[in-house]
């Protein structure tokens, strides 16, 4: 055993040429298997990416004049209706 890890120790002296193609996929491949790692390895398991404020309102197309009859009329009048987020919440209480 000791033989070949001297075998290998000498090897490791020896120049090798490698394409700029090779080269960039390795440091590719090295980089995305240490994000991997240290996903996996971290204490944080649950991790969310974004904030979760967008189109998961519950309002639907309220005041853009897009939405429904009432915000039709009103756009009408040329005036915009704005969410009261108090009403949304209670809606979306009520639906779930």
């Amino acid at each position: 055993m000791k033989e070949k890890w001297e075998e290998f120790k000498a090897s490791l002296t020896d120049i090798v040429m490698m394409s700029k193609k090779e080269f960039l996929l390795t440091t590719a491949v090295c980089v995305l298997g240490g994000i991997v790692f240290g996903m996996l390895v971290s204490p944080r398991k649950s991790t969310t990416i974004g904030s979760n404020n967008g189109n998961n309102s519950g309002n639907g197309n309220r005041g853009n004049g897009i939405g429904d009859k009432k915000d039709k009329d009103q756009t009408d009048k040329g005036q915009d209706k704005i969410a009261d987020w108090q009403e949304v919440e209670e809606k979306e209480l009520e639906n779930a």
